[in-house]
């Protein structure tokens, strides 16, 4: 009984011994399932030196830079060259290594916050909602690239080769891809051909080509964009044909921005090869060019189907008969604004999806659809308030293009609605621009909504002894004879009231035209005065009021 209780006492101890040991392991090394196991890690390369330190995703990472910056070839050792024939791994190594540090420079597609200073890579601090929140990583991907007609993935691998500790180096995967994305985004033939000095990094990060080269190459993209443009004028001027004029007229931006841009993307990122730095702005910028031309020809052509299908002479428009083209006219322009909004944002996820921009620049913050919506509303909230407001006129047809209306006191044609203001055209031909968001929040009155008549009256006030029936009769003949006058029968004298001064007489005649409403009024007023003159001349009777007017001087 005292072995037995020896032996259960040995077990105890021995459980407990190695249970630290054990953790302690486990916390260096990690679980099984924390890395990659392999036979052998580049076995055909010297022994790895003690200052290659390639514990942790940072730790390899700053060291591959710093090595390759130095040019020791121990940084092989941070790639995985299990595809390579050992004996050949001694020569390749540095070369491949060589070539990945080009190309992560040229690209910049390293972000150090994906690197932990951790060697299981794991992020204690990020979100509860990301996949892999709170577990350890074996595999880090640090960028993306075009790799022909399919995309490379840098990644980073947790590794342990039999009998070794883990490390982290360059997938195998991406050490295989290496010859392929040099080719396409290493120096070009002419840049290796430069000399030394021009070939050297200054203070800023860039090469000394780099700064006397992006002038040259943005002077020719000027003197480029300059002779096209100033080219299409011209043909366009020459042409006789209507259609050749418009089509010249159309294409004229587009074709000059694309050229540009060609011009700029050819020099910087295929004749040179510019840092990461200048490609991860340029890459974009080439991408909004293309897509810009693109968008400006669509809208050009949407103008010219506009400009034939419906006239926007607002003159035109205002008359009465044409409400229905008015309809038309305000509907349309209220469709190529949607349709403007709708392309921008295609062509925002176009350049967004094919620039890589936030893997490249490191925005992950503002990757998340929450986060650019945010931003974008608060910045942009007035903007989009008066583009929202500009559709709500459309669709309510509250004011529509060549209706004629009294705002803010002055009488006006709405000539033109864009996205943020309306244009009017006020009585004495000039042009008040109003936000559309405080034109929707005025009242005002529409002449034009339902019947663009008015009934237009002039309040006179005659003598007490004034022959009221003989200025109708001439009131009668002078609308009889005014074409702007409709209908004859509707036309009315009244004598609305009367005081010291004399009566009041109301004449009252109905205008179809708003647009012909005011001059109509003015004209037969003067008409109605030197008529009750001429009637005062003939019969001798007064017709104007005087003599209150005189006792009230006295």
């Amino acid at each position: 009984m005292g072995h037995f209780n020896l032996r259960i006492l040995a077990a105890i101890l021995a459980v407990c011994l190695s249970g630290p040991l054990t953790a302690q392991s486990t916390d260096t090394d990690g679980p099984v399932g924390t890395y990659f196991t392999v036979e052998t890690l580049n076995p055909g390369l010297p022994p790895r030196p003690d200052y290659v330190d390639l514990r942790t995703p940072q730790g390899a990472a700053e060291t591959f830079l710093d090595l390759a910056e130095l040019g020791d070839p121990a940084m092989a050792h941070a790639l995985d060259l299990s595809a390579f024939d050992p004996v050949d791994q001694p020569v390749l190594g540095p070369r491949l290594a060589e070539q990945l540090n080009l190309i992560l420079k040229q690209q910049a597609v390293l972000s150090w916050r994906l690197l932990l200073e951790r060697p299981d890579a794991l992020n204690a601090v990020q979100s509860s909602n990301v996949a892999m929140a709170g577990e350890p990583r074996r595999s880090i991907l640090i960028g993306v690239l075009d790799d022909g007609d399919r995309e490379a993935a840098i990644r980073l691998n947790r590794v342990r080769p039999e009998g070794g500790d883990p490390v982290w180096v360059f997938s195998q995967r991406t050490v295989s891809q290496i010859p392929d994305l040099y080719a396409a985004y290493g120096p070009s033939d002419l840049e290796r051909n430069l000399p030394g000095w021009l070939r050297a990094e200054t203070i800023l990060g860039l090469k000394v080509w780099e700064l006397v080269g992006l002038p040259i190459i943005a002077a020719l993209a000027w003197i480029s964009g300059y002779v096209t443009w100033h080219a299409f004028r011209r043909m366009s001027h020459e042409q006789q044909g209507y259609w050749e004029r418009v089509t010249l007229r159309a294409v004229r931006w587009p074709i000059t921005i694309a050229v540009v841009t060609t011009v700029v993307l050819v020099a910087a990122l295929k004749v040179f090869t510019v840092s990461g730095l200048v490609a991860s702005i340029l890459t974009p910028l080439t991408l909004i060019g293309y897509t810009g031309a693109v968008l400006l020809f669509a809208l050009s052509v949407i103008d010219t189907a506009l400009d034939r299908i419906v006239t926007f002479d607002s003159e035109k428009l205002a008359d009465p008969d044409n409400s229905t083209i008015r309809n038309l006219a305000t509907l349309m322009t209220a469709g190529r604004r949607v349709a403007i909004v709708v392309a921008l944002l295609i062509g925002t996820g176009i350049v967004l999806a094919s620039a890589n921009v936030f893997r490249s620049l490191g925005f992950s913050l503002l990757a998340s659809a929450g986060a650019i919506t945010l931003i974008l509303g608060f910045a942009a909230r007035t903007v989009l308030g008066n583009i929202l407001a500009s559709l709500q006129i459309a669709i309510n047809r509250s004011a529509r293009i060549g209706d004629q209306l009294q705002f803010d006191g002055t009488f006006c044609t709405v000539e033109r609605i864009h996205f943020t203001f309306v244009q009017l055209k006020t009585w004495n031909g000039q042009r008040k621009v109003v936000p559309v968001s405080y034109f929707v929040s005025k009242e005002f009155e529409n002449y034009s909504m339902v019947d663009g008549g008015s009934v237009r009256f002039s309040l006179l006030t005659l003598a007490q002894e004034a022959d009221v029936d003989a200025l109708r009769q001439r009131f009668m003949d002078i609308t009889e004879r005014d074409d702007r006058v409709q209908p004859k029968d509707e036309c009315r004298v009244i004598v609305t009231g009367q005081d010291a001064f004399g009566k009041q007489v109301r004449f009252e005649a109905p205008i179809p035209n708003q647009g012909d409403a005011w001059q109509a009024e003015c004209d037969i007023r003067e008409a109605i005065l030197k008529a009750a003159r001429e009637i005062e001349d003939e019969t001798g009777a007064p017709m104007l009021p005087k003599g209150a007017v005189d006792e009230m001087a006295a």
